[in-house]
């Protein structure tokens, strides 16, 4: 199955247009190259991380640039990146030469 396909699986994004997604999945690849040090993408290995990276973009859609959102009673926080999501694109970061 491929990524957008997994992603639209969500509950949460079934309702979503497809360009929406779409455009959070190459968003989230382009993220991902640049945070490994890669020029091309590794492929189906990567595809839980660059998922996840796609989740966290549509999560944030209207909240880009806070940390945290009150609505009512609710509060919502977050990190720019999960710890255990950070650990596992360090698996595939490369060395930066000069």
């Amino acid at each position: 199955m491929d990524r957008f396909a997994q992603l639209r699986n969500r509950p949460q994004y079934e309702f979503l247009k497809d360009d929406v997604l779409e455009t959070m999945l190459a968003e989230a690849l382009q993220d991902f190259l640049l945070y490994t040090n890669r020029k091309e993408d590794p492929g189906e290995r990567a595809d839980s991380v660059i998922i996840d990276m796609a989740a966290i973009k549509l999560n944030m859609l209207g909240a880009e640039g806070s940390s945290m959102v009150k609505e009512g009673e609710v509060t919502r926080q977050w990190d720019s990146l999960p710890e255990s999501l950070r650990m596992k694109l360090d698996a595939f970061r490369r060395p930066m030469f000069p």
